[in-house]
């Protein structure tokens, strides 16, 4: 009896160890793509001005600045969503080559303009608006969705199949049954892209017509890690 009492759990322990041993698994990577219409766009500009003083230069800014205010009036934007707080002010100075000494050009003050168009029919209409009213810079829309979450979600089940997929051709390649996923886990959380899409040419319009944009769709991308148990 006591030597049994010894050995068994020597014994055992190389049993669970074999098993370990031989133990199999198969990891992939997929990745799927959802892409869905852009709801929004939200838009960005600036106005600069130099003048001799800081506060000279403040008052040219904050004059341009009420009157692109005053253009999105008319606007379907979201009122909670303007932005025009930020200022900032600095000294400008040029090289000059021939005294080589660097010269003061005077304060340049900026500010900038941000809000949230909510109908993507009236970008065109945004973006004129801005032009004529004295924007002296303008981003490009970034467009986004309501939707993109619901989208992610497909992507991932997209992502999840494809690497099914791969597990299965893998398996069999190998002579191995596929077992249930062991572990799970996704990568980092992209930011939708912005696809453009081939459309036809618009017709002519008048000079007195905002130009229109026709933006394409969305693209949110997602990729999953999966690795499989297998058995002979």
């Amino acid at each position: 009896m006591i030597k049994w009492t010894l050995w068994a759990p020597v014994a055992l322990a190389g049993y669970f160890f074999s098993l370990t041993a031989y133990a199999q698994t198969i990891s992939v990577e997929g990745r799927g793509t959802a892409e869905i219409d852009p709801e929004y766009a939200s838009l960005g500009a600036s106005v600069s001005h130099t003048a001799n003083t800081a506060l000279a230069a403040q008052a040219l800014v904050d004059e341009a600045m009420a009157n692109l205010l005053e253009g999105l009036a008319d606007l379907p934007i979201d009122a909670d969503s303007i932005a025009a707080g930020q200022l900032r002010i600095a000294p400008r100075y040029r090289w000059n080559p021939r005294t080589e000494a660097q010269e003061f050009q005077g304060y340049e003050a900026t500010r900038d303009l941000g809000f949230q168009l909510l109908l993507l029919e009236a970008l065109g209409e945004a973006l004129q608006s801005l032009a004529e009213r004295g924007a002296t810079s303008i981003n490009a829309p970034v467009y986004g969705s309501s939707q993109v979450d619901a989208a992610r979600a497909q992507a991932l089940a997209l992502a999840y199949a494809k690497a099914r997929s791969d597990a299965d051709a893998l398996a069999t390649a190998a002579g191995l049954a596929l077992g249930a996923p062991d572990a799970i886990s996704s990568g980092s959380r992209p930011a939708p892209v912005f696809r453009a899409m081939d459309r036809a040419a618009p017709a002519a319009m008048s000079v007195e017509m905002a130009p229109r944009y026709e933006p394409g769709r969305l693209s949110v991308s997602a990729s999953v890690l999966v690795t499989f148990s297998t058995s002979r």
